[in-house]
C-alpha cells in the first residue's frame, strides 16, 4: 500500500513500515521505513543517501557492495562469539 517516505517527504508506493531489525534478523518493536525498490541486505530508507529511484547505477552498486560488506562483518562477528 505504501506510506510516507522520509527520504522524499511524500507518499511512495514502494515505502513500507515494519519493526524488523535487519541487524538482529528479528522484530524488535521499533518501527522502521523500508524501500521496496532497494536491493541488498539492508533496505531501510534511513540507510539510503537519497531515494533509490533517484540514484545512479553506480551509486546503487556502491550501496549494495557497502551493505554486503556490512552483512559479512556481522556474520563473522556472530561466528566468533
Amino acid at each position: 500500500m505504501g506510506s510516507s517516505c522520509i527520504k522524499i517527504g511524500r507518499h511512495c508506493s514502494f515505502c513500507g513500515k515494519s519493526d524488523w531489525n535487519p541487524r538482529l534478523q528479528a522484530k524488535d518493536g521499533i518501527e522502521r521505513h523500508f524501500c521496496g525498490m532497494a536491493t541488498g541486505y539492508d533496505t531501510r530508507v534511513e540507510a539510503l543517501d537519497i531515494c533509490w529511484l533517484e540514484m545512479t547505477k553506480s551509486a546503487k552498486t556502491r550501496f549494495r557492495k557497502m551493505k554486503k560488506t556490512e552483512y559479512e562483518t556481522l556474520v563473522l562477528n556472530e561466528l566468533e562469539q
